[in-house]
């Protein structure tokens, strides 16, 4: 969602522009010091996804679920720096305290890399398990904590409590949606193939539906609907579920379309696939013959529009305003998805030299979803928890491109 208490610093598209290029120099850099296969501490894919992820999460329970609470009183820079250590310190507890320390020891296996050790499982197998796991708990997360906000509103709360309790009873109500999400779509998956427990069925209950009871199929329809979910909160400004107005049926309303939505469009680019690669190869596990690859890949054509809907809500102001709300809406939603072919091109064209990842179809050589991801996180928190500092500056002192300031009344 915009911010309208702030200005373009430099006005647009050049503020939107010297954002872009800011905050994907400042990806660059951490990932080849944190994440490059060819960097310094070379920790791709893990423990890096599943701690950005949780990064992004908790930084949606800081800021969109708490409004910033404690912090939201302190100057952006100093917000910023503190939010994002308390973070960090957040991430590391859960992680490495509640989940890897006693979840995972004490509930459900496939959350501890030693529980896993301790059933004879091989350590990387078992990092690349839990890390899958942790992951697909953000995953599910990213939708279920973040609904209740964009499409209800805060009901029935929203106007009655305030932070923290109103952080509280909504963290609360979205953790057991999470929870039920999690052992629906998640648990059967991982307890079926890494603990081989017959509880869990021979196979994932989904593959019934369309053949494919991979982890790949959940993970493609997901993806669609964080994407779908965040584009509501962003450049589509609510629309149209905004059709509605009655709360909780708007967002019943909302929610519902945005599933079907996620679900013909993961059904359009396997449609799509098919007619690029041809017919899956039934014995194919990996790459773009395998039908678990295709519901993978459509997750990440998904995550391709993610820096662009967001930089454009946020730094370009989410051009144009002033064409109408149907026109604008449909304008933004095709620049949306044209940068994100465009950025699908040159990822490939360049992820070697710069992310030090081979430049293959393959979920084993390349998954475009952690960089994609990693990207984002200096853009969100610089919106979240700094206020667009410097890249925007308040109403009552505005920064001309010339350099001069001068003060306006706020609206």
């Amino acid at each position: 969602m915009s911010d309208h208490g702030s200005k373009s610093r430099w006005g647009q598209p050049l503020t939107g522009l010297i954002a872009t290029a800011s905050f994907l120099l400042i990806a660059l850099i951490t990932w080849f010091i944190f994440a490059s296969p060819q960097g310094i501490f070379k920790n791709y894919e893990h423990p890096i996804l599943e701690f950005l992820a949780w990064m992004l999460l908790v930084g949606i329970w800081q800021h969109i679920m708490f409004g910033d609470w404690p912090f939201a009183k302190l100057k952006p820079l100093t917000r910023g720096i503190v939010e994002i250590c308390v973070n960090i310190a957040v991430v590391y507890v859960i992680i490495y305290g509640i989940f890897q320390g006693f979840l995972g020891k004490l509930i459900l296996p496939i959350w501890s890399v030693e529980a896993l050790v301790a059933r004879g499982i091989e350590i990387e197998h078992a990092r690349e398990y839990v890390g899958g796991a942790l992951t697909m708990f953000v995953l599910i997360g990213f939708v279920t904590y973040a609904f209740w906000s964009i499409l209800f509103k805060k009901w029935p709360w929203g106007d009655k409590l305030t932070q923290p309790a109103l952080g509280f009873a909504e963290w609360c109500l979205t953790t057991v949606v999470t929870l039920l999400a999690y052992g629906a779509l998640i648990f059967p998956f991982y307890v079926s193939v890494v603990l081989k427990q017959p509880i869990a069925a021979a196979a994932p209950w989904w593959g019934a539906i369309d053949g494919v009871s991979h982890l790949n199929y959940v993970i493609g329809v997901w993806e669609w609907m964080v994407v779908y979910l965040f584009m509501t909160a962003n450049i589509w400004s609510g629309k149209p579920w905004h059709l509605v107005k009655k709360q909780p049926w708007s967002g019943l309303f909302g929610l519902i379309s945005i599933i079907i939505l996620a679900f013909l469009t993961v059904k359009l680019t396997i449609f799509g696939m098919d007619a690029v690669w041809g017919a899956v190869d039934p014995k194919a596990t990996d790459g773009t013959a395998s039908l678990a690859w295709r519901y993978y890949n459509s997750a990440t054509l998904a995550g391709f529009t993610l820096f662009p809907f967001l930089i454009w809500n946020h730094y370009f102001d989410n051009w144009p305003q002033k064409w109408g709300s149907v026109i604008g809406w449909f304008v933004r939603t095709g620049i949306v998805f044209g940068l994100a072919a465009i950025q699908f091109i040159i990822y490939y064209s360049v992820c070697l030299p710069l992310l030090g990842l081979k430049p293959e179809f393959s979920n084993h050589a390349n998954k475009p979803l952690v960089w994609l991801f990693w990207a984002i996180i200096p853009l969100l928190f610089n919106d979240w928890f700094m206020s667009k500092v410097p890249f925007y500056t308040s109403e009552t002192e505005h920064v001309n491109v010339g350099g001069s300031k001068n003060t306006s009344s706020s609206s």
